[in-house]
């Protein structure tokens, strides 16, 4: 019981790790710019479907 105690600690401890840091947009037209290439561009993978 103790051993899957500490596997699921262990578990969640390591998704806190993982979090992304947000960058905020400087002003408006920044962030519309960035909406619109992330329709233009797409990975590959996404592009063949």
């Amino acid at each position: 019981m103790r051993f899957l105690l500490g596997a699921l600690m262990l578990l969640v401890s390591g998704s806190a790790l993982a979090t992304i840091d947000v960058m905020p947009f400087k002003d408006e037209a920044q962030e519309q710019q960035f909406r619109q290439l992330t329709e233009q561009l797409r990975c590959p993978k996404c592009q063949n479907n």
